[in-house]
């Protein structure tokens, strides 16, 4: 079974309140896998174009107009937010004595990000959702970064954790198998316990998909549990991930059995991690 090498861990932090879990997962991360981690924090230079427009204006709850935006005022508000994120940086290396490395770029968010996924091997980002009618719509950043970056990919809910237990999505292809084996990795923490999805196919598929797993696992002293889907969609796997209660999802980015849509509403909808192994 191929060996997922992930030796560099590159973390995005924005200004959010989350940037804490957000960091802490990393730190989970480098700190089993024995990775390198960075994190990078990039001053939207887009807010800074639109500011200096002269039609824009910013509109205060109450006041009759709206006023210029002060561009000196939100360069010296960027400026701030980086030196408060180098102090968590900081502190938070100190209070889990491993070595991180921060770093500030200014540009387009997205754009950057993708580029610096191309000197690491896993990118942990944040996700904003908002709930409206009954729908999660993903922030158009991490739309950009799911649809092109270069690296495998952790994707969080704001606010979520690391945890146990761990969920993996096999299909028996390469990619799925490089899924499988970080998830009997990250399940040795949680006593050896470990959730196989399978998709919906053909009977004689699906005993040749069981006998792939035995093959891959037997070597590991796991606690595995199998679940073969009904139908192969983002709906479905989001119930086995309640059902069993998991914490954590592996899969494929480019996976066969679900279209580009539903991988998106899968990723959107899921309030644990999601890990895309490309």
């Amino acid at each position: 079974m191929e060996k997922v090498l992930i030796s560099r861990i590159l973390v995005a932090l924005d200004a959010s309140s989350s940037s804490r879990n957000i960091l802490q997962a990393g730190i989970k991360l480098a700190t089993h896998l024995n990775a390198e981690l960075n994190v990078l924090f990039i001053e939207d230079i887009d807010l800074l174009h639109v500011a200096e427009l002269p039609f824009v204006r910013e509109v205060i709850y109450g006041a009759p107009v709206g006023r210029s935006i002060n561009v000196m005022a939100m360069e010296r508000s960027m400026q701030t937010q980086s030196a408060q994120l180098r102090k968590l940086v900081e502190s938070i290396a100190r209070e889990n004595q491993i070595k991180i490395t921060f770093s500030v770029m200014r540009g387009n968010v997205a754009r950057m990000l993708c580029d610096a996924s191309q000197q690491t091997d896993l990118l942990v980002i944040g996700k904003n959702t908002q709930l409206l009618l009954k729908s999660r719509k993903i922030g158009s950043i991490t739309r950009l970064v799911l649809a092109t970056a270069r690296c495998n990919l952790v994707v969080l809910q704001y606010g979520s954790i690391i945890e146990r237990p761990v969920v993996v999505v096999y299909t028996g292809d390469r990619t799925s198998q490089r899924a499988l084996t970080l998830a009997i990795e990250l399940a040795r923490e949680d006593h050896n316990q470990l959730i196989i999805v399978l998709p919906a196919v053909d009977d004689s598929d699906y005993q040749q998909l069981c006998e792939s797993v035995q093959n891959n696992v037997r070597d590991h002293s796991l606690q595995i549990s199998l679940v073969r889907l009904p139908i192969n969609s983002a709906e479905q796997i989001l119930q086995v991930i309640q059902q069993v209660h998991g914490r954590i999802l592996l899969l494929e980015s480019d996976s066969a059995f679900l279209t580009d849509l539903e991988q998106q509403l899968l990723i959107m909808q899921s309030d644990v991690p999601v890990i895309l192994l490309r």
